[in-house]
């Protein structure tokens, strides 16, 4: 912010983890979202932790869009995002997200334990998949935040999907409101639907600007890899 508008009034952006990475991210092929994977408020078997909230947007993305793999509570598990994940081309997950500066390899998405897996899914579980995704959008916390592991190569979600072979992720700096961030990923699918993902991020930061004035409720997330 120059005192007088945000950088998003301008322009719209998006990060790389360096400038070689290019090569490797495929350009888009579609704006169909009716391929999207969700999973949405998984059950921690802890009250405490469910996200209300990320489950209406997860549900209201499903009806919007007519997607068919909806995963909600105890169904948004680990093993069943294995399972999914290489055949959807948009994949979004509304969870929780931990990021550890210690040991980023560690960081990951918090999805439903069961008798297969803890639900979490690391870093360093990224590097063991192979995605054709087009888009991974992960709304939850601290979800874009990486650490320096050796050299210059920062190690977290984001760069792990692009690993996997996702061509772009959207990911979060902080924490993040429930209700915003619904608004937020509504708008930013419809705008993908026409066209340039940058761009659809941008127009749906500038709209829950209106609704959500604070930066805190809109400027958390950001755009990784092409288009």
């Amino acid at each position: 912010n120059d005192g007088k508008q945000d950088l998003v009034d301008r322009f719209n952006l998006r990060m790389l983890p360096s400038a070689s990475v290019l090569k490797y991210l495929r350009p888009s092929e579609t704006h169909q979202l009716d391929h999207m994977l969700i999973l949405g408020n998984p059950d921690l078997n802890n009250p405490a932790h469910d996200l209300p909230g990320a489950q209406a947007e997860a549900e209201k993305l499903a009806a919007k869009f007519s997607v068919k793999n909806l995963l909600l509570r105890k169904n948004a598990s680990k093993t069943a995002f294995n399972a999914l994940a290489g055949d959807a081309t948009f994949i979004h997950v509304a969870s929780h997200g931990q990021f550890d500066a210690a040991k980023p390899l560690n960081s990951g998405l918090i999805l439903a334990p069961d008798a297969q897996n803890d639900g979490r899914l690391r870093v360093s579980d990224l590097y063991q998949l192979q995605l054709d995704a087009e888009m991974v959008t992960l709304s939850a916390c601290e979800t874009g935040l990486g650490s320096v592991a050796s050299g210059d190569d920062v190690v977290g979600l984001t760069r792990g999907f692009l690993y996997a072979g996702a061509s772009t992720v959207v990911a979060s700096l902080w924490q993040v409101d429930d209700d915003a961030t619904a608004f937020l990923m509504l708008r930013m699918y419809d705008h993908i639907q026409k066209g340039n993902r940058r761009e659809a991020l941008r127009l749906a930061q500038l709209e829950t600007r209106k609704q959500f004035p604070h930066p805190g409720y809109w400027a958390a997330f950001y755009l990784t890899g092409l288009n």
